[in-house]
């Protein structure tokens, strides 16, 4: 335990320092959040798979001698793959809504109304008169 302990506090400062993206506007501010977020998901998902086989693990070793022991190790086995479930069935909620209503900014050039065709603009005398 101690060893994990100190290799959390030893690679702290390199997620701290590792400033790929200043936040100055409402999009690199959600792009971080997002990008946070995404790395809570990976350790919740990491901790639940850890959290499934240290209880199969435990059910194989102390569930021959007692029974009660056996019975408790499932149960928490069911409880890691219903909450592995529930990360991973949010995470997709989530991953569909953004999709959806499509928060991520667009690269797409509005097109010029002008004679200017080689920059990518409309002729005018293709735009269509409306009477």
């Amino acid at each position: 335990m101690k060893k994990i302990i100190s290799l959390i506090v030893g690679f702290a400062p390199s997620l701290v320092l590792a400033q790929g993206n200043v936040v100055t506007d409402a999009t690199t501010l959600t792009q971080k959040l997002v990008d946070i977020s995404n790395v809570v998901i990976y350790l919740l998902i990491a901790l639940a798979v850890i959290f499934i086989i240290w209880n199969v693990v435990m059910a194989l070793i102390r569930g021959s001698g007692d029974p009660a022991e056996k019975t408790k190790a499932l149960g928490n086995i069911g409880y890691g793959v219903l909450g592995l479930a529930i990360i991973v069935s949010i995470w997709g909620l989530v991953n569909i809504l953004v999709g959806t209503f499509r928060t991520t900014p667009t690269t797409q050039p509005v097109p010029n109304i002008g004679n200017n065709v080689s920059t990518g603009g409309v002729p005018l005398n293709q735009i269509p008169v409306v009477r």
